[in-house]
């Protein structure tokens, strides 16, 4: 599509396209954070404190690529002052190299005998990975602020943007946990795997990318004048920081929801085939849980306009909180069955979910903001360092994840004979899949509860400055 030649209202085309953004992301991702743990260890056999040193120094690399990813893309719009899209073409790179990156990650180290050399591989290939998927994900979410050209079509492009993470974390759960159970969690499973999700993950960003459009002419021109180069620092994210509590809180936010999907996914990885006794269960779970999500989600736009988008938040965190607490103290004392297991546990994260899913329309009102009260509109540095407190919450929590499992006994020869686990790992997992995940929750409800400062007022500020763009009395 032309760059910011429509100014018309979104089509379906617009929003089918942008929620195929986080859905081709998703697949891989959903691979990558819920399955590596047992990949690594139980079919490479890597130990655990090897893996949880990966981790943390992957999470360095992270701290580097996602606000640079999102600079770069600041300064080199800048510098092309206005002649090309700013986020569309780096999203189209993305797709070769975290394409190659997620297929070479579950083939290339199993096929190398030199241990050490496996490992290096491995620490590599997650690297490549991550820069791919870093591209893509920096140029989708900052592309919702040159996409969407009022709040109307921010919560409507968010929305979508839930809608195609969700389903496409269906498709990815069932596909990987049917190829397991078919094939074995063996080399050949997860080779097989990681192929169909990239290719799967591929296409759907390529459409992505086709059916999308930065048409949003006010909020590219608004920060391209010809020093907007020079203004343009990496520095200026701890500005940032200084003045707009509303972002500050989103990231603090962000650190605590990652986290508790992160720890949520691994745990689930091993509740199901070590708990309840069969891994293609997770698949059911994940369709469970993502029809209790979408039906949040079709409720959340009317009860966030009754109650308050953040006020809604606040009580989904807290609710679903109160249900894995709930359903650790019922496992305490009786056993209770898969099927009753899935239907609570999906109820009690897709309340903690829906901060997840509206949170993208918050991020764009945090960016208006720092508008507002900055002069600078760097969409790209500061979705880049949201996305860095997502993935330092994600990594941390990886690591943890692989510690715990550690702690609790987890004797993954075992698992592989088909043995059961000790009776103090099974409370453990549970501890780990439930408790946890409900804590780390209450730290992101604190977060909008306690730092969070755009109310009506503000927005009403906000609103009538919007208007004065508009008609031009303000810069």
């Amino acid at each position: 599509m032309g760059k910011n030649k429509n100014v018309g209202g979104l089509t379906w085309k617009h929003k089918i396209g942008y929620g195929c953004g986080d859905a081709g992301g998703c697949i891989t991702l959903l691979l990558v954070t819920s399955y590596m743990t047992r990949y690594v260890t139980n079919v490479l056999n890597i130990s655990y404190e090897t893996l949880a040193t990966l981790l943390l120094i992957w999470n360095i690399w992270d701290a580097v690529n996602d606000p640079l990813m999102g600079t770069i893309m600041d300064k080199s719009f800048a510098k092309a002052k206005n002649k090309n899209n700013k986020f569309r073409p780096w999203i189209l790179a993305s797709i070769p190299v975290f394409g190659f990156g997620c297929i070479a990650f579950f083939t290339v180290p199993g096929l190398i005998g030199n241990r050490i050399v496996s490992i290096a591989a491995l620490f590599l290939l997650k690297v490549v990975y991550e820069l791919g998927y870093t591209m893509l994900n920096i140029g989708m979410g900052s592309m919702l602020g040159v996409m969407a050209t009022n709040d109307g079509e921010r919560a409507t492009l968010s929305s979508a943007r839930g809608f195609g993470g969700t389903i496409a974390g269906l498709i990815a759960s069932m596909a990987v946990s049917n190829i397991l159970a078919s094939l074995g969690e063996n080399y050949k499973g997860y080779a097989v795997a990681g192929i169909v999700c990239t290719v799967l993950a591929a296409i759907i960003v390529f459409i992505h990318y086709a059916w999308t459009e930065e048409r949003n002419v006010a909020a590219q021109t608004s920060s391209s004048g010809d020093d907007e180069t020079d203004k343009i620092k990496v520095t200026d994210i701890l500005e940032v920081f200084k003045k707009n509590r509303a972002y500050l809180a989103l990231c603090i936010h962000s650190l605590f929801i990652a986290s508790t999907a992160t720890i949520y996914n691994q745990a689930s990885s091993y509740i199901y085939p070590d708990v309840l006794g069969d891994i293609s269960l997770l698949g059911y779970s994940s369709l469970v849980t993502t029809i209790l999500q979408l039906t949040a989600l079709s409720l959340a736009p009317a009860l966030a306009k009754k109650f308050g988008m953040i006020e809604f938040i606040r009580a989904a965190l807290v609710v679903g909180s109160v249900i894995l607490i709930g359903l650790f103290a019922l496992m305490a004392v009786i056993d209770v069955p898969a099927l009753a297991y899935m239907l609570i546990v999906g109820v009690g994260y897709a309340f903690i979910n829906i901060s997840t899913q509206m949170q993208w329309g918050l991020v764009g009102e945090a960016i208006d903001y720092n508008e507002y009260i900055t002069g600078k509109r760097t969409e790209g540095s500061i979705y880049g360092v949201f996305s860095l407190s997502r993935r330092v919450g994600s990594t941390i929590a990886s690591s943890l994840a692989v510690l715990i499992i550690g702690w609790i006994g987890y004797n993954s020869e075992a698992a592989n004979a088909g043995l059961a686990q000790a009776a103090s790992t099974i409370t453990g997992l549970k501890v780990m899949g439930l408790l946890v995940p409900a804590i780390l929750a209450l730290g992101s409800f604190a977060a909008f509860k306690f730092i969070w400062n755009i109310d009506d007022d503000v927005r009403a500020k906000l609103a009538a400055w919007h208007e004065a763009k508009k008609a031009g009395t303000v810069k």
